[in-house]
């Protein structure tokens, strides 16, 4: 059993909580959290009432109460505002410990890249970027790598189904600042769909952005935001959010050699040539006439079954057995150094160039983007 301590026990973190007490099997025993309070205390005073879990306030009692010997743990899940993520993370690794962190790495991506350097090389750092768990998720990602319709060509993935009221921008004092949230739709709502982009297809080479602040909602941050990507080898794509749109849609296209791949949440539909375009663009005598292309339809589970779930087991079996984690450190700071990237285009007019994360070029990008964010706050 490993002893685990929450760091963070809002509306998230509670309810990690309440699924990590309702599944033993996952291999963990909470021993110490804190931060609980208002709504998020009744979702798990049923639990905390055994009186065998320490409460603390703060960041900095939790550790104090760990230094003291109050409560034993080996490691901690990170679910507090997106600012504090790297040093309670770094607070962690000098304790020795393992830490599961939130979503994202950081507000920049500095703060991530230091979390990643801070880890001892026995720790795990793991992420929750469960969406990659998800079977239809899992199900792209096989056809893709199988290469059954050739190479990917473009791709168009418009998410947005986030809609958001005045209401939900107004709950709490920390949204939709730059100061205290880091930033809109592309940190919030969208790093989910980030790391997907980037797992299934690599980090991108280079960005525009387009960010609109206050679009839809009286705030400071942007809440629509449309990224055009280009990859090496010629793959080129357009992701496009926001939390103003009702109706909105979740949709995935892939246009691959021979097949196109269109994705909802509920299906996978693909259309496939016999042959790849480029054989009908030179063998065809005709101008205009296309081959005839037939049609298969997936169906998925809508809601999908809780991957958070295979997020913690994967965690505890990396611990006790090294086995993979569902994303790392490492993956977790691809989301954000494109995300990063595109505040800083849109903001400067102007293409960015992703370099290989710790280079002499992506540290020069790390000073120049934290500028222009002081510059917000």
């Amino acid at each position: 059993m490993i002893n685990l301590g929450i760091i963070g026990m809002g509306d998230m973190g509670s309810k990690y909580a309440e699924r990590i007490f309702l599944h033993e099997e996952l291999g963990f025993k909470i021993t110490a959290c804190t931060r609980v309070k208002g709504k998020n205390l009744e979702r798990v005073h049923k639990f905390l009432n055994r009186g065998d879990i320490k409460i603390y306030d703060s960041d900095e009692s939790f550790f104090q109460g760990f230094d003291d010997g109050e409560f034993s743990i080996d490691a901690v899940l990170i679910v507090t505002p997106h600012y504090s993520h790297k040093n309670v993370a770094r607070a962690a690794f000098r304790r020795n410990l393992h830490v599961l962190c939130d979503k994202p790495a950081g507000v920049y991506l500095r703060q991530g890249r230091e979390m990643v350097q801070a880890r001892p090389t026995s720790k795990k750092l793991g992420f929750i970027f469960h969406h990659r768990k998800y079977p239809i998720n899992l199900e792209i990602k096989k056809i893709i790598e199988s290469g059954k319709y050739g190479k990917v060509k473009r791709l168009s993935y418009t998410v947005t189904d986030w809609f958001r009221t005045d209401y939900y921008y107004k709950s709490s004092p920390w949204r939709a600042s730059y100061k205290t949230d880091g930033g809109g739709t592309l940190l919030n709502q969208c790093p989910h769909s980030l790391d997907l982009l980037c797992w299934l297809f690599g980090m991108p080479e280079k960005i525009s952005g387009f960010c609109h602040e206050g679009k839809y909602h009286d705030i400071e941050v942007e809440d629509e935001a449309t990224i055009y990507m280009e990859w090496q080898g010629g793959l080129t794509g357009v992701f496009t959010a926001s939390t103003g749109e009702n109706p909105g849609v979740n949709r995935l296209e892939i246009s691959f050699d021979r097949a196109l791949v269109t994705c909802t949440p509920k299906s996978i539909k693909i259309i496939e040539n016999p042959q790849p375009s480029d054989f009908y663009k030179k063998m065809l005598p005709e101008e205009y006439k296309n081959p005839v292309p037939t049609t298969t339809e997936l169906d998925f589970e809508f809601p999908p079954p809780d991957t958070y779930l295979d997020v913690f087991k994967a965690f505890a079996d990396s611990i006790n057995s090294e086995l993979p984690l569902i994303a790392t450190g490492e993956d977790a700071l691809m989301s954000l150094y494109v995300s990063n990237a595109a505040y800083l285009s849109s903001a400067q007019k102007k293409q960015i160039q992703l370099y290989e994360i710790g280079s002499e070029n992506e540290l020069k990008f790390e000073k120049e983007f934290e500028d222009w964010l002081a510059s917000k706050n």
